[in-house]
């Protein structure tokens, strides 16, 4: 139970779409796997003040800093700021204060509002737990043992755009909050160790929801359909 607790907390801090105002001020293409949502890192970084005064370093500390791209374990200026980039590689960015530590600062070393720039190399890049494909590996996908679960709230569905054989369990109402007995709909349809495939809209919100079973519920065979419902339409996909 107390997984499920902290699972729910972090969807509820990860729903929501990040800005994307980070400027990237220099960068050295890495050649190792690509950061996406949700991978794992460990990465070697300098922080420092516009006024170039550095706050923090993990080079001074003899320690990589590790953590989850997407679950706001760190500054939103850092989720967005380094999708992209490749083991190996460097990368400076500008944070404005809005996506950093905001209004207040931190502590004595970073006043308020503070924009912030950081020199980030990336060490190591994990995969997310999670595996995702596209529309056209979702067609294959239908003609094997998988379990569908459409997670779209009912005004997201219609007549149109019904994907064949899914299972319709929706996760969060309208405002982001999700539903309680989503768990229980989802254990009365799948049994533990199947395929499962989840699908949102846009592909944002079944990633979420694909890490948050693996990372947090030890789930496996959970996969998630990038680019989502509008994905499919895309490619004039079957609808029913």
């Amino acid at each position: 139970m107390h997984k499920i607790f902290l699972f729910l907390f972090l969807f509820f801090f990860s729903y929501k779409s990040f800005s994307t105002e980070v400027k990237i001020l220099n960068e050295i293409i890495g050649n190792g796997l690509e950061v996406k949502n949700h991978s794992k890192l460990s990465v070697h970084y300098i922080g420092r003040l516009e006024d170039n005064t550095v706050f923090d370093s993990s080079y001074d500390r003899g320690q990589f800093f590790n953590f989850q791209i997407g679950v706001r374990k760190v500054i939103l200026g850092w989720e967005t700021g380094l999708l992209g980039m490749r083991e190996g590689g460097k990368r400076t960015i500008f944070i404005p204060y809005q996506l950093a530590y905001g209004e207040n600062g931190a502590g004595n070393l970073i006043p308020p509002k503070s924009n912030l720039i950081f020199d980030i190399q990336v060490i190591k890049v994990i995969p997310p737990g999670y595996k995702e494909i596209d529309s056209n590996q979702l067609k294959l996908a239908m003609t094997d043992d998988f379990k569908i679960i459409d997670i779209r709230d009912k005004d997201q569905i219609n007549n149109k755009n019904t994907i064949p054989g899914a299972i319709q369990i929706t996760a969060f109402d309208k405002n982001g909050n999700f539903f309680p007995d989503f768990f229980e709909k989802y254990k009365e349809n799948v049994q533990i160790g199947e395929k499962v495939i989840f699908i949102s809209q846009n592909g944002e919100v079944s990633s979420i929801l694909a890490n948050g079973f693996v990372e947090q519920l030890n789930q496996v065979n959970i996969y998630h359909l990038k680019d989502g419902v509008s994905g499919l339409e895309k490619i004039k996909f079957d609808f029913e």
